[in-house]
């Protein structure tokens, strides 16, 4: 999958520090339940993972979980 072809229906977007981040997977939830994380893309097709903190672990809708337009860490792959 290539960044173009990413977008709000397939992918969750952040920007970070002016650089706009597209998921290419459904963020999951780490084994110790306090973060989730997925690997993205940036404009340049080059590869991270994505690090979200758990703020709400009793949220029922799974969009409440994180606060997804500030995530914990962003590390290039």
């Amino acid at each position: 999958m290539k960044f173009d072809e990413l977008n709000s229906t397939n992918s969750t977007i952040v920007n970070v520090e002016g650089v706009e981040y597209r998921t290419i997977q459904k963020p999951k939830v780490s084994s110790s339940g306090d973060t989730y994380k997925a690997d993205a893309l940036d404009q340049e097709d080059n590869k991270y993972e994505i690090e979200w903190a758990v703020v709400n672990p009793e949220a029922v809708d799974e969009s409440e979980v994180c606060e997804w337009n500030e995530p914990i860490a962003v590390n290039k792959l």
